[in-house]
């Protein structure tokens, strides 16, 4: 009769199979962490960029009352600057995600075009 306690794995190898797969669980968390919380490349970005606007944060809400209207999209606009504070405005577009634009007049923007939104 052979020894039963060679056929079992060892407390020390259960052990180090635990380990291991917490570090593994633990890196897949933090990579999907790091993937949903990067900021998504967006044009309208771009076209701040391109304008050399010195932005901190942009903000798009879209809230109950764009909604409503299944055939238009609308969007309140929140851009906070280095030079001039928070700003209010609007991002709208004649069709549902297409010919878009934005207007900031306080950066010298006006009907500024986007590409459809994503």
């Amino acid at each position: 009769m052979g020894n039963a306690s060679n056929s079992r794995p060892s407390a020390q190898h259960v052990l180090s199979l635990h380990i291991i797969g917490a570090c593994v669980l633990i890196c897949t968390v933090l990579a999907l962490t790091a993937v949903f919380l990067h900021p998504r490349n967006c044009a309208l970005f771009s076209k701040l960029n391109q304008r050399g606007v010195a932005y901190k944060h942009v903000f798009i809400d879209r809230t109950w009352p764009d909604t409503v209207n299944d055939v238009t999209y609308g969007a309140k606009l929140l851009i906070t600057t280095l030079e001039k504070g928070e700003l209010a405005r609007r991002l709208d577009c004649r069709g549902w995600q297409t010919d878009c634009f934005f207007t900031v007049r306080e950066l010298g923007i006006y009907r500024e075009a986007l590409p459809e939104l994503t």
